[in-house]
């Protein structure tokens, strides 16, 4: 079997077992009145981020200038859409926090109906971002409820309020040529 194919066939392993928890245990808690953004969640987000880790891919499209500056150990990963989202938008998009998010409809076609749907949905909103250490407090500083939800599913929002500028990270691992120009919206 191809190094390919054993990677794709362990994604989907894990998307699978992660969409039986959500059909088993997760769906029926919310149908029960139960939510996923507030601190009655009885852990699924923290459960279903533990077990979706295996689906991020090494790649991180974005980074800061100053990022850039560091060595790649001291550098930290963001995620642009906090993961929270992403998962909620899995589970049910209507789940979105409404502190921060008043329109829940799904950002990316949540929710998932099958371990393959589940694997589109991630794939779609995981997007990694290198940052500093003082760049990633100050994005977590921008709003509380904006550490695990995105109005409008616009990761992004985080940066401009913290005034954080990511640029497109080239193949080579540097800042791309569009470096003179931050990436669109940020």
């Amino acid at each position: 079997m191809s190094p390919e194919l054993n990677v794709d066939a362990r994604r989907l392993s894990i998307a699978t077992t992660a969409y039986d928890f959500i059909e088993a245990e997760v769906r029926p808690f919310l149908a029960a009145g139960g939510r996923l953004w507030s601190k009655g969640s009885l852990g699924y987000p923290s459960r279903l981020r533990q077990m979706t880790r295996g689906l991020e891919s090494a790649s991180v499209p974005f980074a800061t200038r100053d990022a850039m500056l560091l060595p790649p150990a001291h550098r930290e990963i963001e995620h642009v859409l906090p993961m929270k989202r992403v998962l909620i938008e899995i589970v049910d998009p209507r789940q979105s926090d409404p502190r921060s998010n008043s329109d829940p409809a799904p950002i990316a076609g949540g929710p998932a109906t099958s371990p393959e749907h589940l694997l589109s949905i991630f794939d779609l909103l995981v997007v990694k971002c290198w940052v500093t250490a003082e760049e990633h407090k100050r994005l977590n500083r921008v709003g509380r409820s904006l550490q695990w939800d995105a109005p409008g599913g616009d990761g992004w929002q985080r940066y401009r309020l913290a005034e954080v500028v990511a640029y497109p990270v080239s193949a080579d691992g540097d800042l791309g040529v569009s470096s003179r120009t931050p990436l669109r919206g940020i």
